[in-house]
């Protein structure tokens, strides 16, 4: 089983979206990593500004020692690897979304694009989160 320390375990903090319009939006994020013999869990709630909730449930399994499949409900999404502290998906759900996650001072940065949101605009976003409890 590859030991994911860094990236194991429960982050809180918050995020921003920039859309091609100009628009942007803030976000408080809580984010869970947990890791499983096969592979690992990725789960987390967005609340926007505007009341707006996002909650996605991501199941990644092992293909190699570095790369995953990505699913949900049991479907599988897309693809992604885990290259030492580096860990980087995309997803097929229409648009095209990837997200990459690497490990900060106190916890994770996340960054991540998708070709068109809810209203069809090209959309990056950039969360900081910290570890809710700290490993011990």
């Amino acid at each position: 089983m590859k030991e994911l320390e860094w990236l194991d375990g429960t982050f809180e903090g918050s995020g921003s979206w920039h859309e091609a319009t100009g628009q942007s939006q803030n976000y408080r994020v809580h984010h869970t990593n947990r890791q499983l013999d096969d592979g690992f869990e990725v789960i987390f709630r967005h609340d926007s500004e505007d009341g707006d909730v996002t909650d996605a449930h991501f199941t990644m399994l092992w293909l190699t020692d570095r790369l995953f499949s990505v699913s949900a409900a049991g479907k599988v999404l897309g693809s992604g690897y885990l290259i030492d502290d580096f860990c980087h998906y995309h997803l097929e759900v229409g648009p095209f979304v990837e997200v990459s996650l690497l490990p900060s001072r106190d916890g994770l940065s996340i960054f991540g694009s998708s070709t068109r949101n809810k209203e069809g605009h090209y959309i990056a976003w950039h969360e900081t989160l910290r570890r809710a409890v700290p490993r011990g």
